[in-house]
C-alpha cells in the first residue's frame, strides 16, 4: 500500500538504452498517477534511460529544451540563476514538459542531481510516437503544462500585487522623508523671528535671481536696508521691544514686496531684499513703501519718542556683476544715505 507499481514489460524496456533489472515503483502521489499503467508503459518504451552522478546537471538555465525527464531513483533539485534552491525532486517526479511541448523554449532554472540519480529522458521522438500511440498522453501532459502556467501567473500577480503593496509604502515613506527634509531645509533658510529668508537663502539664491535676469534681459533690483536708532530700542526698552521692531520690520517687506521678491533678514538690524523684472522706478517706488511702512509702524518706544526708521540702498543689476559686487554697490550707497542724514532710499547712479 502507498506505493504504485508500474508494470514495464521487458519488451518495452529492451527499446530503451538500459534495461531494468528490477520492477519500478513510485510513490502514490507521484504526478505519474495520472496515467494508467498502458501509458506509464508507452512513456518508458519511448524514453531513454539516464544515470548521472551528484552534482552534475539535468538541465541548465537559458538553455533551448527539447526533452523532458522523470526521476527514476535519486533525488534532484531546482536552483535559480543566484543559487537559491526553490524545490526537490522525488522518484517518481517528471519535470521539463514545457520545453518538450515547446521545443526550444528556454530552461528558466538549472535542475542538478542531489544524489546520484536515475532518469529516463524523453526528447522529441518521443513525443511523436507517443502522439501515434497514446495521444491521451499528451494531452494529459498539456494539462497539467496548463495548470501549472496557471498556478504560476497567479502566483505572479500575487507577487505583484504584494511588491505593488510594498512599492506603494515605500514611496509614502519616501514622501514623507522628502517633504520632512524640504521642511527641515525650508526651515534653515528661515529667520526665526521675522519669518523672512536669511543669509543662506541669499547666498543660495542671489546668483539664481542674476542668471535669470541675464537669460531674460529684465531688470533686477537689490536693495540693503539698515534700521536707524534701532540701538536704543533695546538698550531703553531691552529685547523682547527690539524683536518686536524687527518683526515689524518682516510685516512692512512682506506686505509692500510681491510674493515672487525675496526678503531676507542677514544681520542685527540689517535686511536686503530683492526686486525682480522690474525697473528702477518701481524699484524705488517700492524701496519707498517699505520705508514709509517702517517709519510709521507701531512700536514699544512710540510712547517714549524713539523712533525708529530705516535706511536704504539701492542699485540694479549690472551686466558683469558677481554677486558680491552687486550687494556692495548696493551696500555703498547705502552708507552714503546714512551720511546724507538717514531715513531715506539712496540709489547707484
Amino acid at each position: 500500500m502507498g506505493e504504485k507499481f508500474c508494470p514495464v514489460t521487458r519488451q518495452a524496456l529492451m527499446a530503451t538504452d538500459r534495461i531494468f533489472t528490477m520492477p519500478i515503483r513510485f510513490p502514490a502521489d507521484s504526478p505519474l498517477g495520472s496515467f494508467s499503467d498502458e501509458e506509464i508503459e508507452a512513456i518508458f518504451a519511448s524514453g531513454a534511460e539516464r544515470e548521472i552522478a551528484a552534482g552534475e546537471s539535468i538541465a541548465n538555465v537559458g538553455e533551448p529544451g527539447e526533452s523532458m525527464f522523470i526521476l527514476l531513483e535519486g533525488n534532484a533539485e531546482v536552483r535559480l540563476q543566484n543559487g537559491l534552491k526553490v524545490r526537490t525532486y522525488e522518484p517518481g517526479s517528471y519535470f521539463g514538459e514545457l520545453s518538450w511541448i515547446n521545443p526550444g523554449h528556454l530552461r528558466s532554472a538549472d535542475i542538478l542531481a542531489s544524489t546520484a540519480i536515475r532518469y529516463q529522458e524523453l526528447d522529441q521522438e518521443s513525443i511523436k510516437t507517443l502522439i501515434e500511440s497514446h495521444p491521451n498522453v499528451i494531452f494529459t501532459l498539456l494539462r497539467r503544462t496548463c495548470a501549472f502556467l496557471v498556478d504560476a501567473e497567479r502566483s505572479l500577480i500575487g507577487d505583484l500585487r504584494k511588491r505593488n503593496s510594498q512599492l506603494e509604502e515605500t514611496i509614502k515613506k519616501l514622501d514623507f522623508t522628502r517633504n520632512r527634509l524640504t521642511q527641515e531645509e525650508e526651515t534653515a533658510r528661515r529667520d526665526a523671528l521675522t519669518g523672512l529668508y536669511n543669509r543662506r537663502a541669499l547666498d543660495s539664491e542671489l546668483p539664481m535671481f542674476i542668471e535669470r535676469a541675464k537669460a531674460l534681459g529684465e531688470g533686477l533690483a537689490l536693495v540693503a536696508l539698515d534700521l536707524d536708532h534701532f540701538k536704543p530700542v533695546n538698550d531703553t526698552l531691552g529685547h523682547a521691544a527690539g524683536d518686536t521692531v524687527l518683526r515689524g520690520v518682516g510685516d512692512a517687506m512682506r506686505n509692500n514686496l510681491r510674493k515672487s521678491d525675496l526678503s531676507c533678514r542677514v544681520g542685527g538690524d540689517e535686511f536686503i531684499f530683492l526686486i525682480a523684472d522690474v525697473s528702477e522706478a518701481d524699484a524705488r517706488e517700492c524701496a519707498e513703501k517699505v520705508r514709509a511702512a517702517i517709519g510709521s509702524m507701531p512700536h514699544p518706544g512710540n510712547d517714549q519718542g524713539i523712533r525708529c526708521t530705516g535706511t536704504f540702498g539701492g542699485t540694479l543689476y549690472v551686466e558683469g556683476d558677481t554677486p558680491d559686487s552687486f550687494k556692495n554697490r548696493a551696500d555703498e550707497v547705502l552708507y552714503e544715505a546714512k551720511r546724507n542724514g538717514r531715513n531715506q532710499v539712496g540709489w547707484s547712479k
